[in-house]
């Protein structure tokens, strides 16, 4: 007889084996609504406003989100650092989930590459829990905050970092292309303060 399957997703650290195996995990998105930026003013004194807005037709990341050779080797490189937080979450033998995290030594702070779901693994509260190991380690190690980037169009994204207690940091209106307001996707940061 095969052993059953864990009822929920077993957290465990990542190894170099696994790297290739996140193209298990799928981590797209659809959101109905979009954080427009407006910006105000000009110079010293500009400034920036998200609101959200319905969208006519669901935004749908669909497999734009791939781990693709290139990411692979991005997080290949971290985790060989060996200063990072790298975790997955498996369940029934597949990747559903990931975290990868690495210290930013110069602030003080740990930057978040990813933290990322399948679809079929959400609202189980895996998030949360990788969430919290992200919160545990860098509090372990002394920094004192976490950092957070995702895009104005992932709306469940933002919406979750906020649940979690992280403010919005900051805003970059040119990350990705010179013309991302345009595009409705705008680099959004968002900080959890650990003091």
């Amino acid at each position: 007889m095969a052993p059953e399957s864990a009822p929920y997703p077993i957290i465990r650290p990542m190894t170099e084996a696994d790297v290739p195996r996140l193209v298990e995990i799928r981590p797209g998105f659809v959101s109905p609504t979009v954080l427009d930026v407006e910006k105000m003013g000009s110079g010293i004194e500009a400034g920036w406003r998200l609101v959200e807005r319905p969208l006519p037709q669901p935004y749908d990341k669909g497999s734009r989100y791939d781990f693709d050779e290139l990411e692979q080797g991005q997080i290949l490189k971290r985790l060989r650092r060996g200063d990072g937080l790298h975790l997955v979450a498996e369940h029934g033998g597949r990747l559903v989930g990931i975290l990868d995290a690495v210290p930013e030594e110069w602030n003080n702070t740990a930057w978040v590459w990813n933290i990322m779901l399948d679809v079929d693994a959400r609202g189980q509260g895996l998030g949360r829990a990788l969430f919290r190991r992200a919160v545990e380690w860098a509090r372990r190690l002394g920094y004192r905050a976490l950092v957070f980037e995702t895009q104005t169009n992932n709306v469940p994204a933002c919406k979750f970092y906020a649940r979690m207690g992280c403010e919005l940091g900051g805003i970059r209106d040119s990350y990705y292309t010179n013309h991302d307001i345009e595009r409705r996707e705008v680099a959004i940061f968002w900080v959890y303060k650990l003091v």
